[in-house]
């Protein structure tokens, strides 16, 4: 991290961040790294909906400002789901109800980012069958943080492996769809994510493989959504170092990050 290189701990600088940092506190209970999900799927229905106006396209900024408004709209109301408890992405108890109440979220983003006006013209049939490969992978996403790492040993772990198969299976299936459906992004961004599942599941010696199968998916599906939507890196990188400088100077960590420390 450069700033730590710039501003070491031991600096008086460092310390009088660090004591400005904990202002802060009330921000982050809005729970911002949530932030990144929701972003994910608004703007993963705008990129499909581009996509059925032209296959071809590609880093369109055309849209950046009516998204970025509608971005920070979605985020203020979801942070106000969430703070409120109605809403949360991990759950002690994974039932069938906290599945459709994600299914319902994400349609409701995904939606949102495609267009709701777009019904008029007769794209609802296809916006839901666009949806459906962007719900196979967002599940098999949220699934893999249900597993709770303070519980899995450092080597030899055996708790969530059923999970883990599920997620795998429902990315390949996504990918069969988003090629059938002729969606480069959601079919690339599954064949990408699905690697990371399959190391967890043949290589059990380590937690760290589940560690990266719940970071990098992430990632994956901001790239190549990313990649037709330029724009959705400018609040994606604002979030990402921002969270990163505040827990550097509030607890002298680097979070979030890609690193995995148990190597």
């Amino acid at each position: 991290m450069i700033i730590a290189r710039i501003v070491p701990p031991k600096s008086a600088v460092y310390k009088a961040l660090s004591s400005y940092s904990n202002k802060l506190d009330g921000f982050m209970k809005l729970k911002p790294l949530s932030w990144f999900a929701i972003w994910i799927l608004m703007t993963s229905g705008t990129s499909a909906q581009q996509s059925n106006l032209d296959r071809y396209t590609y880093w369109d900024m055309s849209l950046a400002g009516v998204g970025l408004i509608t971005l920070l709209i979605i985020t203020i109301v979801m942070t106000f789901i969430i703070r409120k408890e109605k809403f949360s992405f991990i759950s002690n108890d994974l039932n069938t109800n906290f599945i459709l109440n994600h299914t319902i979220i994400g349609l409701v983003l995904f939606m949102t980012g495609w267009g709701w006006l777009s019904w008029l013209n007769g794209d609802l049939f296809i916006s839901l069958k666009s949806f459906f490969p962007y719900l196979l992978t967002y599940l098999s996403i949220l699934f893999i943080y249900q597993i709770d790492l303070d519980s899995i040993p450092e080597k030899g772990y055996t708790p969530g492996k059923g999970l883990i198969v599920l997620s795998l299976l429902l990315v390949l299936v996504s990918v069969f769809i988003g090629i059938a459906f002729d969606d480069p992004v959601i079919s690339t961004t599954a064949a990408v994510i699905a690697p990371f599942y399959l190391i967890a599941i043949v290589f059990p010696q380590h937690k760290r493989h589940i560690e990266r199968a719940r970071i990098y998916p992430i990632f994956i599906a901001t790239m190549f959504v990313s990649v037709r939507l330029p724009w959705l890196l400018i609040p994606v990188a604002i979030l990402f170092f921002g969270l990163r400088t505040y827990h550097y100077f509030r607890y002298n960590i680097i979070f979030p990050t890609f690193a995995v420390d148990h190597d």
